[in-house]
């Protein structure tokens, strides 16, 4: 067996898998976010769609060559005022002359692992977005859902669902919204290890309670947050 099935045929026990436990937790797929997806790893969406329904797909189209790569943040990650980075640009960012720069975008050459590593951070890409293999990179982009479809399947029947719902697609900072689903995890873990407070609203008790164990920086922004949600700004 080639190491080229082997892989296509562990992402698919793996995609598969996937859509199983969404359904058990009572989501579809509709709660991955694909254009997400794609921004993080360079897959086209019609792609990582055709691989969850099961269709064969290309070597190339999953594991892009490092030229299909580059292209691809070049052409999603703009500058401030929406343009694309021009070749000079990139070059003084990432250390290395103008010509190198050229020469990769065209396909006449390849990086070597610090330039690679460069030109990531220039674009603000994971850093092994041009060193791990598609696959690899997909499952790793998938992750984050699957931890708040679970996290939303446990919070279900609870009022803080929504607040979770909503703090979880919020724009702005990834970080915020991993310290926010920490602190939602927290309220889950306290109802279940101890008997309700008696208070007219336990859940909220609870929620106060995480906040007030939280260091004050931690609490600060997660409180922004909530803010947010609560469209308190």
């Amino acid at each position: 067996m080639s190491d080229n099935t082997t892989w296509v045929e562990d992402l698919s026990a793996a995609l598969t898998a996937i859509k199983a436990e969404l359904a058990q937790l009572g989501h579809t797929l509709d709660v991955i976010k694909f254009s997400d997806i794609t921004h993080e790893t360079g897959i086209s969406e019609a792609v990582i769609r055709r691989l969850f329904d099961g269709e064969r797909v290309a070597d190339s189209e999953v594991n892009l060559e490092f030229k299909a790569r580059l292209e691809f943040l070049v052409r999603t990650r703009s500058r401030s005022d929406g343009t694309a980075y021009k070749p000079s640009e990139i070059a003084a960012g990432v250390g290395v002359s103008k010509a190198t720069i050229v020469n990769l975008l065209n396909g006449s050459r390849n990086p070597g692992f610090e330039v690679s590593k460069n030109l990531a951070e220039f674009f603000n890409a994971d850093p092994g977005f041009f060193s791990v293999r598609g696959d690899k990179a997909l499952m790793k982009a998938l992750e984050p859902a699957m931890r708040q479809a679970r996290l939303l399947a446990s919070l279900k029947g609870q009022r803080v669902e929504m607040m979770a719902l909503r703090g979880s697609l919020a724009g702005g900072s990834p970080q915020l919204a991993r310290e926010l689903q920490e602190v939602l995890e927290a309220v889950v873990t306290t109802a279940r290890d101890r008997p309700p407070a008696p208070a007219e609203d336990p859940e909220l008790q609870e929620l106060t309670d995480t906040m007030r164990s939280l260091p004050a920086k931690k609490r600060k922004g997660v409180m922004n947050v909530l803010r947010a949600v609560v469209g308190l700004e």
